[in-house]
């Protein structure tokens, strides 16, 4: 595995396929979907947000609405108003057993580079010896890349801490959790954690495992959470991420959730027999 140097640049690997390749037509499909999902009614001060990772023609409607209330409900801590994310994902295409960040120059789109806020990907390679500064997880992997033209769209400025989670197992989900905590009191950022829900179930039988998983995100327990996606009462292909925003927010404050936006694949193209789930949430202070 080759080394990741200071000027490496991730290329886009699902441009064309997940969301178009046209830089022009891109961003004005977000702002389209940006302004269909209509504004947000949030009292909370936003600390870490879930949002679905499908095809923009699939899940796009949904995560538009959480990146609404990003740009309408979230204060970023710095002057110009265009914060840093940690965007966590889940790897769908490479196994390794630890948790990988991108510590190079830049993940690019077609909407231009994103800059690394490199301090801080070294300074969570740094925490500890399960995360690592690797190429693994980030050459293929879509889970992250198409949250990325919804944040250039809304913070055109914004520096970005790419992490991928190669195993979701709790004791993973729990030091990535705090160890994110501890780097956002030094350096406040948002916590962006991408997941879609339950996968190629019947309509009706997605439904049931899609609520199960809402109704223990309300609860705020991340460990009870990832104990019901260990036992199958839930299903999420990045509930590891999920469970990992939920422990930093719940140590930085927050003790509320806001669920924005349920569908699933099956409410956009009418095919009910196998669906996938999507979710826009946010996590608060209240």
């Amino acid at each position: 595995m080759r080394e990741i140097r200071a000027g490496d640049i991730r290329a886009p690997a699902v441009a064309g396929m997940f969301y178009t390749d046209d830089a022009t037509q891109l961003r004005h499909e977000v702002e389209t979907l940006l302004a269909a999902a209509g504004p947000p009614n949030l009292a909370n001060q936003i600390i870490a947000a879930v949002a679905p990772h499908a095809g923009y023609m699939y899940s796009g409607g949904v995560a538009a609405h959480t990146f609404k209330a990003l740009q309408a409900c979230y204060s970023p801590p710095s002057a110009n108003k265009s914060p840093a994310v940690f965007l966590i994902a889940p790897s769908h295409r490479e196994a390794f057993p630890f948790i990988s960040v991108f510590t190079g120059q830049a993940y690019r789109t077609p909407l231009d580079e994103v800059p690394i806020a490199r301090e801080l990907a070294q300074a969570l390679v740094d925490s500890d010896p399960m995360i690592h500064a690797d190429w693994r997880g980030h050459r293929a992997e879509h889970a992250l890349e198409v949250e990325l033209p919804f944040l250039q769209v809304i913070w055109p400025q914004f520096q970005l801490v790419p992490v991928v989670m190669g195993e979701q197992h709790w004791e993973l989900c729990r030091l990535l959790g705090e160890q994110i905590a501890k780097l956002c009191r030094a350096f406040p950022a948002l916590i962006l954690a991408s997941s879609d829900l339950s996968h190629y179930f019947s309509y009706d039988e997605a439904v049931q495992f899609d609520e199960c998983f809402i109704r223990h995100l309300k609860v705020f327990a991340p460990g009870a959470l990832r104990q019901a996606l260990d036992n199958e009462e839930c299903h999420a292909c990045g509930g590891g991420p999920v469970v990992a925003a939920m422990v930093a927010a719940q140590a930085l404050g927050a003790n509320t959730v806001d669920i924005l936006r349920y569908q699933n694949s099956g409410d956009v193209s009418g095919d009910h027999s196998m669906v996938v789930g999507y979710l826009a949430a946010t996590f608060g202070k209240g």
